[in-house]
């Protein structure tokens, strides 16, 4: 397909030459020659001195989501708190996921969130660099073809964002503007999905070719790799086989360009569901069992599957301990990211704790804003796989309160994990998973850091969302320093970014943590679901691929086993809508919090299934005295706005107003 390269909108265009400069982990000065560009400087006197196109390039870096934090002003967008595994108690300007979840954003008012601007901006910042990056001879051709191949990276990874918030979004062209180009030229439209994907796509093989294979220590943390791009390639590929792009989006039947070109493909291509597995398989043949793993631990916890899944891993659960081997990939444990074999993309990232902060209970000095859903707490399977409507009698899930403390994966005091007595049985027995995320009534914080004399007098370490509790509603009202909505209105919230040092209290700290963009466990699942898609064999660029059962239960299994839990069988994968489920459901628990599953349900047209269910908690208006009040699902009612919607036109952002009052030729999208 011939994609059509759109001219560039002038608005800004400036700002390529002049910006401020991010140093590569963290922002910290601005560019150094700054002050002297509009007097003494030009690009062709920048690009001369090595430390002036690394600072250029660096600043490219900046213009990348945070996937780290769903907080606007840390550069995050808003996926998680607007569908179904979140909920913001605030309703702010600046916290305005709840415009978005109630289905009332519009193109005047997407506030912090309207990136649109800001994401060409680094498309052309990268533009510049590539075409000028060659006239430094301060460094050698191959770090000259390094940087070019970091900056193509980059390029492809803002254009994949645009298209994740926008859809189908105008090509800018590669080289820079004529000057002499006219005004009409310059009101740029979109493309079609199709084509985007094609040419970002494009990027992504140029990046491949020109990338390391790893970085080549710590200090380079955060730089990506011919891994980075091909997980970045298996991620949109698999986006757009997808039901919402490939043949199942008759309501948009009316979002086409002015030549009648609609900009989603109404016309199914099976070929798509060969490509994203065969650009997933590229990657997992070349990394066929890298998840990370901790070595079992004296108390780790008995798993209790079938006999033949016992052995180590990766051929079964044994050897290892699940709870650590997921959760300090999160939390900062796993401190080098550079040894990971299962993340292929990461930053570190300052704004991780400032962000979950807003996950923390109050007695952490959290502040309990940020909740995970009942919605998500029930999706987690027993700890022998079961789902918790179909428990066994052995591992059941039932009411009541535990008489005993457990304590499993380590001691009370640092990095293990304990279920208290008094906890609800709800809690009991669930999978590592569930442990390493989901914080629920009575959750014990080891909270290392926190100096002796500033623990709770009340509460000490543990999380009690009752009312009358610490961290609960009646603090958040009372309290002078508090907002009146510092409390979790779902009776849960998330610690998967929570590590046993952490506190927020005043001479308490936080471990250090990296945002991970992109890990391996995300690719097994996306081979998996492309495999089962398809029904004969195909070869995609000398790369095979068809529905391998065999192949498919080894991946899947892969995650399961990390997660200490029983594999799929011949029964499930010999039944392909079952599976579409069965995936569903592991990306929703493997990923969750990781801005994965906002687009798992507009890609798979689910998003009008699970976004359209009432918001479900605990009932957090009970006192510590009315235990068993707590411990009943309610609707989450303590806001007006405490609740989801989802409407066709919510698929997309909408283009902000102040870009189509200056460009009519950009078509927004249905519905707004």
């Amino acid at each position: 397909m011939k994609i059509k390269i759109k001219k560039y909108l002038l608005t800004g265009f400036l700002s390529v030459v002049i910006g401020f400069s991010m140093t590569f982990q963290s922002c910290s000065k601005y560019l150094d020659i700054d002050p002297y560009i509009s007097d003494l400087f030009t690009l062709d006197t920048l690009f001369v001195k090595k430390e002036y196109t690394q600072e250029y390039l660096n600043n490219v870096y900046s213009y990348l989501v945070d996937n780290g934090s769903n907080i606007a002003w840390h550069q995050g967008m808003p996926y998680t708190l607007i569908t179904d595994e979140g909920l913001c108690t605030y309703w702010k300007t600046w916290h305005n996921f709840n415009y978005f979840a109630n289905g009332k954003i519009t193109p005047e008012n997407l506030n912090d969130f309207d990136r649109w601007d800001y994401f060409y901006e680094g498309i052309r910042k990268a533009n510049t660099f590539i075409t000028r990056v060659n006239e430094c001879k301060e460094v050698s051709e191959l770090k000259r073809s390094e940087w070019i191949g970091e900056a193509t990276f980059l390029k492809a990874c803002i254009y994949f964002e645009l298209m994740l918030a926008w859809g189908p979004v105008p090509i800018m062209p590669d080289d820079p503007i004529d000057f002499d180009v006219s005004l009409k030229e310059m009101m740029v439209e979109r493309n079609t999905w199709d084509e985007c994907s094609d040419y970002v796509s494009s990027l992504l093989e140029t990046a491949i070719q020109l990338l390391p294979s790893q970085v080549r220590d710590n200090t380079e943390i955060g730089r990506p790799t011919k891994y980075s791009a091909m997980a970045v390639l298996s991620r949109l590929s698999l986006y757009t086989a997808s039901p919402l792009y490939n043949g199942q989006n008759q309501e948009f039947s009316n979002f086409m360009n002015d030549e009648g070109t609609p900009y989603l493909n109404p016309d199914f291509n099976s070929e798509k569901w060969a490509i994203a597995a065969a650009n997933a398989k590229r990657l997992v043949d070349l990394k066929p069992y890298d998840l990370y793993t901790v070595p079992q631990m004296e108390n780790t916890p008995y798993l209790p599957v079938p006999e033949h899944e016992q052995g180590d891993f990766p051929n079964g659960v044994g050897g290892i301990d699940p709870f650590h081997s997921y959760a300090d990939m999160f939390n900062g444990e796993c401190v080098l990211a550079s040894s990971n074999r299962e993340i292929l993309f990461s930053r570190q990232s300052t704004s991780v704790n400032d962000c979950f902060r807003y996950s923390a209970p109050t007695m952490l000095g959290g502040w309990g804003s940020f909740d995970i859903t009942q919605n998500l707490a029930d999706a987690y399977y027993m700890i022998d796989g079961r789902t918790i409507d179909n428990a066994s009698e052995s591992y059941p899930h039932e009411t009541g309160y535990t008489d005993n403390e457990v304590i499993f994966s380590g001691s009370k005091s640092s990095d293990g994990f304990t279920i208290l007595s008094g906890t609800h049985k709800w809690y009991v027995n669930r999978e590592m998973r569930f442990y390493a995320t989901v914080a629920y009534n009575n959750s014990y914080y080891p909270s290392v850091t926190t100096p002796p004399d500033k623990i709770d007098q009340q509460d000490g370490k543990v999380a009690k969302f009752y009312r009358d509790s610490k961290s609960g509603k009646e603090f958040a009202l009372s309290h002078g320093g508090a907002d009146a909505e510092d409390y979790p209105m779902t009776g849960y919230l998330c610690r998967k970014f929570t590590h046993y040092e952490d506190s927020y209290i005043s001479g308490g700290r936080q471990k250090n943590k990296y945002n991970i963009v992109y890990r391996m466990a995300e690719v097994y699942l996306n081979y998996v679901e492309a495999m089962n898609e398809l029904d004969g064999s195909y070869t995609i660029n000398e790369v095979t691929v068809s529905r391998d059962v065999a192949e498919m239960k080894r991946c899947f299994n892969l995650i399961r086993y990390r997660a200490g839990l029983p594999g799929i069988t011949d029964t499930d994968l010999a039944d392909k809508e079952r599976m579409r489920e069965l995936i569903l459901r592991e990306r929703q628990i493997e990923m969750a919090w990781e801005n994965r599953r906002y687009f798992d349900l507009r890609r798979t047209k689910n998003a009008v299934k699970y976004e359209n269910l009432p918001v479900l908690g605990c009932n957090i208006n009970a006192s510590s005295g009315e235990m068993d009040e707590y411990y009943k699902k309610v609707v989450v009612r303590e806001r007006d706005y405490t609740y989801k919607v989802f409407s066709n036109r919510q698929t997309f952002f909408p283009i902000p107003k102040h870009e189509t009052d200056k460009n009519p030729n950009l078509d927004q999208f249905p519905g707004y």
